[in-house]
């Protein structure tokens, strides 16, 4: 059986999210490294990658409980981690303002609009020098990313998405189509949020974050013929019977996932019409309280990591017979040999 692992964006709240939910599926005797097909999108794409480079799934749990080696500790210092990622790029107003006519050029961009406008055109030189993209830098990241990560693919199958930021157009990093470049900056241009960071240069041609085309692209997985597939989706969410849509506290959040728990739902029936076990791992309408709406601020990643824990494992005791997980279960290998 083939495995296919999907890892979804969402942010620093997404990546800690991603954290609670891979322990508890290593909790449960589930070993994601296993997989032979990783698809990593924006917030994803760290894990995924990190995952593919040798982290285990208790690594990521440690580092959001300060315990990992290469963890900030402390509220202070965790504070000043975000801090540093929001490293404004303009020193005036008037340059803030060319900046967010910029950005705002490239939140349409990226889904496509300027392409079918322009006939595939690219704005013009003086117009990309006038109006730059992106408010806060990556630098930061990159670094980070650099330091973290080998510049070449570890393994075969691991696919980071991102998107063509004048034709709207994905790109899947890793896959025999998609144009070689570093691992790092795979990542880098998978987490480029268009509007919020300036887009990836890449052999001349810019790239942003893959969530403008869609949150986690689990139809990458599905073609790659995986029989079962894992999808974490930060994202989404799922009624847990518990808080209701009457209740007023999520009413924004629900909002700000409504169009990615969609496309997410079309994606998951399309590829279990084709017969692949699909199992989708979400926040529930309890959890979306914790989750808010901005997924890049800072917060209490070793409460919230436990929480999504102890969630994730209640709704895996309930599914335990689910195709899907059945399928993991008895496919559980040694961990292949996958080195591009």
């Amino acid at each position: 059986m083939k495995l296919g692992l999907v890892l979804g964006g969402g942010g620093l709240v997404g990546m800690a999210y991603h954290a609670g939910v891979l322990k508890a599926l290593e909790d449960c005797g589930i070993d994601v490294s296993n997989s032979d097909v990783i698809v990593g999108t924006s917030a994803g794409s760290i894990i995924g990658s990190y995952l593919a480079a040798g982290w285990t799934q208790s690594d990521f749990f440690a580092y959001a409980q300060g315990e990992h080696p290469n963890a900030v500790r402390g509220e202070a210092e965790q504070e000043d981690e975000v801090r540093r990622i929001f490293t404004p790029l303009w020193s005036n107003p008037a340059e803030r303002a060319r900046r967010t006519v910029g950005s705002l050029f490239t939140l349409a961009s990226s889904r496509g609009y300027w392409s079918k406008a322009s006939r595939g055109r690219e704005p013009g030189s003086a117009l990309k020098k006038g109006f730059p993209s992106g408010l806060y830098s990556t630098e930061e990241t990159r670094r980070r990313l650099h330091e973290d990560l080998p510049e070449t693919w570890p393994r075969e199958g691991l696919y980071i998405c991102s998107v063509e930021m004048y034709s709207g157009k994905r790109v899947p990093f890793g896959h025999p189509d998609a144009p070689v470049v570093p691992l790092p900056e795979a990542v880098l241009a998978s987490t480029a949020i268009p509007g919020v960071f300036p887009p990836v240069n890449i052999n001349g041609t810019r790239y942003v974050d893959g969530g403008a085309y869609s949150a986690t692209s689990l139809d990458l997985a599905t073609d790659e013929g995986c029989d079962a597939i894992i999808c974490v989706a930060p994202l989404g969410y799922k009624m847990d019977g518990v808080v209701t849509a009457r209740d007023p506290k999520i009413w924004f959040p629900m909002l700000a996932r409504s169009l990615f728990a969609r496309a997410l739902r079309r994606e998951v029936l399309a590829a279990r019409e084709k017969g692949v076990a699909v199992m989708v791992l979400r926040p529930g309408t309890t959890e979306l309280k914790t989750h808010g709406t901005n997924a890049m601020r800072h917060f209490d990643r070793a409460t919230f990591t436990q929480e999504t824990r102890e969630s994730t494992l209640k709704v895996l005791e309930q599914a335990s017979d689910d195709p899907a997980l059945s399928i993991w279960r008895n496919s559980a290998t040694p961990t292949k040999e996958r080195v591009s």
